[in-house]
């Protein structure tokens, strides 16, 4: 009932090719999951079960709990969803399946000495419905996608206001698709530069690791968006994954460059590039917070033509082995503590992420 991202990659990919294409989506495949497994002890594991023709999967990271004085000499473990979207999901709307599903879960969860577990839905087939009634869900905030059979060459499906912003980028730039390792060396270090720039948290740069196999998604299952100003410098980037039936806005770097609506042409070209291979969704995401002024969400919600609801879950498994750990993290790092231990997973933090 268990998979590895890595060791047991063919099998895993057999069992979601079995899924209805809209369903197939990079969020599930275990390259991506497994390029999100990069804390220490980390892997990419995804939880089946299958009855006759009806599918019920949990793709997820397990993640060893970091040792700590007075905590029981044994792995402890915490589950967190990779980066971006995931959580349960089935090729069947059966509840007693799905039920069956989540209880075969939670036992091979209370077996393997799982203490939390951190669930980012997606929120395109809202795999809340998936899911067990005793995990807490929350609604995260909003996220945004375009429908692209709507995308043409004259600009629909938007405002009058953006598609000027298109027409004045396209007037001083070139954009185009690429794949090529150039111009990914070339977002790698844009993006690298914005990261220092803006004092970014060390915890959330990504490792040389990570890159690499982002590069090969990007090959296998994705592109780039590329814009260059008319000395052929290149002044944006974004990188989309691709499922069977949905794209998805993973990450962009632009340099300082004053030209008006260089990320309006980049998702503009992007639309137009996923629509020509027969891909039907554009998912943007959403904002940085769940504010409806947030100035990416606005910039997103006006370049889209549809809005859904993204939820995080909680559960945890040990209660009291949690509150010990997030005890023995405080004695340990008062100063993390006061900074984030309003995460659920708060204890994986420690001091590696200041040093690096």
């Amino acid at each position: 009932m268990i998979l590895n991202a890595i060791k047991d990659r063919e099998d895993w990919i057999n069992i979601i090719s079995k899924f209805p294409e809209k369903l197939q989506d990079i969020y599930f495949h275990p390259d991506y999951v497994s390029l999100n497994s990069n804390k220490n002890n980390s892997h990419g594991c995804l939880f089946y079960n299958i009855k006759g023709k009806k599918i019920w999967i949990n793709p997820f990271i397990k993640i060893q709990i970091p040792k700590f004085e007075g905590i029981k000499e044994i792995d402890l473990y915490d589950l967190e969803t990779a980066y971006g979207y995931g959580g349960p999901i089935s090729n069947t709307k059966d509840k007693k399946f799905i039920l069956e599903s989540n209880r075969k879960f939670l036992k091979w969860v209370n077996s393997n000495n799982i203490v939390c577990e951190f669930i980012r839905f997606h929120p395109i087939y809202d795999t809340t419905t998936y899911s067990d009634k005793n995990v807490e869900i929350l609604g995260d905030r909003i996220t945004c996608s375009i429908e692209l059979d709507k995308v043409d060459k004259d600009y629909a499906p938007f405002k009058s206001k953006v598609k000027n912003m298109i027409k004045r980028a396209q007037r001083q730039t070139k954009s185009f698709i690429s794949k090529e390792k150039k111009f990914f060396n070339e977002f790698k270090k844009i993006y690298v530069d914005l990261m220092f720039k803006k004092n970014a948290e060390k915890e959330t740069f990504f490792t040389p690791l990570y890159f690499s196999k982002l590069y090969e998604i990007i090959v296998n299952n994705g592109f780039m968006s590329i814009i260059e100003d008319n000395k052929n410098r290149v002044i944006a980037i974004g990188i989309f994954l691709n499922g069977k039936v949905s794209s998805h806005y993973h990450l962009s770097a632009s340099i300082n460059y004053k030209i008006p609506g260089i990320n309006n042409l980049l998702i503009y070209n992007a639309a137009t590039y996923a629509k020509k291979n027969n891909l039907k969704i554009l998912h943007l995401g959403g904002g940085n917070i769940n504010d409806q002024n947030d100035k990416l969400f606005k910039f997103k919600a006006s370049m889209s033509t549809n809005q859904h609801v993204y939820h995080i879950g909680k559960r945890v498994n040990r209660n009291n082995i949690y509150k010990n750990l997030k005890s023995k993290w405080k004695k340990k790092y008062p100063i993390l503590y006061n900074k984030y231990s309003n995460r659920l997973l708060c204890y994986h933090i420690d001091t590696e992420i200041l040093n690096a």
